[in-house]
């Protein structure tokens, strides 16, 4: 005899009894009614010969017809072999992944999600390159684009687009996306990394910053001082040639960086390539040079911005003062070559060169023993250095144009 169906009226009349009991609908699907009021759809279903409970929601909330037009649904699944529980788990799974990608998965919500994460590992020049090259070349192209969206021969005509002009930023930018998409399939915004392999960037021979020849030294330095620059952007110059430093450690430079009587330089880790505090002793001509400086300025960076508050000189204020003085060719970086040819011809200690030049050891044992900082042996190769470059009455009358 076939079991009666269930009414609304049969639903609305139970009650809650001291133990569980079910209200059964045919088929599998039945009404539990726990002790404490609850009332629960669940069809009993067996998969792959085990018995199995399928959760259909609450009643009222879940109407009687509602309920059996859910079983309806996973018996049907279990007649092709689905376990509707599975199933529904992973339907809730889907909808997770939507609602992530409708919040999340645009292109410049993942740049930003990535350099949160990436960006404190990074030194701030790094950083701020970072920025500079992707706000400059990938975000006016994909900004608000879905990220899911964007394919493999878009990023690849990107890519090919830049490299005729500027083959290191290319390379950059191949690296960003990268990372991008790494982070966007991490994160399940995408199913794959569609980033272009390397090989689609033309392979470039390594080039080096060329130098300014040692005869046309003095010249150049006559050059720079005779020009109508302000005096702190030729001192930036002057400081960068006369330390071998690099010029964004000049440009970036503040005042409590510097020891004058005790002529020390420590440049912090954080503004350092390497990211290792480097200490430049300072020739006299340097020493001199930035005491007049001193005496100009109340800001706390030695070379301030002129459009940024509480910000310093850029890097690229030095290229232009080279590019008005007619040495556009002439490379800034090329000066540090200069100097390490310099002494190196002139047979220093390579110990005393490299930690010039801020260099870390490639070997790794003797760059975790050799922490020698040399200080009196780079103090006298820089100040012969500084003594090739400018003449100490050449100094003082550059001090004095400061």
């Amino acid at each position: 005899m076939a079991l009666a169906k269930l009414t609304d009226v049969a639903l609305r009349k139970a009650k809650p009894a001291e133990k569980d009991y079910r209200l059964s609908d045919g088929g599998g699907l039945a009404l539990l009614i726990r002790p404490n009021g609850a009332r629960l759809w669940q069809y009993r279903f067996r998969h792959n010969g085990r018995e199995q409970i399928h959760s259909l929601g609450a009643y009222p909330e879940i109407t009687l017809a509602a309920a059996r037009e859910a079983h309806r649904k996973a018996r049907a699944l279990v007649a092709d072999g689905i376990n509707p529980v599975t199933s529904k788990r992973e339907e809730r799974q889907q909808a997770r992944q939507r609602e992530l990608v409708e919040k999340a998965g645009s292109f410049d919500t993942v740049v930003s999600a990535w350099r949160e994460l990436t960006d404190p590992h990074l030194a701030p020049l790094t950083i701020r390159q970072r920025e500079r090259e992707v706000g400059k070349y990938l975000l006016p192209t994909f900004k608000g684009r879905r990220i899911s969206s964007i394919t493999r021969v878009e990023l690849a005509a990107l890519l090919k687009k830049v490299e005729p002009r500027a083959p290191e930023v290319a390379r950059n930018l191949r690296n960003y996306l990268n990372g991008i998409f790494d982070h966007a399939a991490d994160h399940g915004l995408v199913d794959a990394n569609p980033v272009p392999p390397r090989r689609i960037l033309a392979k470039r021979a390594s080039t080096h910053h060329r130098p300014l020849p040692f005869d046309q030294l003095h010249k150049f330095i006559s050059d720079i001082q005779a020009s109508s620059a302000e005096p702190a952007t030729k001192a930036a110059l002057l400081l960068t040639m006369l330390t071998a430093c690099r010029k964004q450690e000049a440009t970036g430079a503040r005042w409590d960086e510097f020891d004058l009587k005790a002529a020390l330089w420590t440049i912090p880790e954080e503004r350092m390539k390497a990211r290792r505090e480097h200490v430049i002793p300072l020739p006299h001509q340097a020493v001199k040079l930035l005491q007049a400086l001193r005496d100009t300025t109340t800001s706390e960076a030695l070379f301030p911005s002129r459009s940024k508050a509480g910000g310093t000189m850029s890097e690229r204020t030095l290229n232009a003062l080279l590019e008005r003085t007619g040495y556009a060719g002439v490379s800034i970086h090329g000066f540090r070559s200069l100097f390490s040819t310099w002494a190196n011809e002139n047979g220093e200690n390579p110990d005393v060169i490299e930690r010039c030049l801020a260099h870390v050891h490639q070997n790794a044992v003797r760059r975790a023993y050799n922490h020698a900082q040399h200080i009196a042996e780079r103090r006298d190769l820089l100040q012969r250095w500084a003594n090739l470059l400018l003449p100490q009455e050449t100094a003082q009358e550059l001090a004095e144009a400061a």
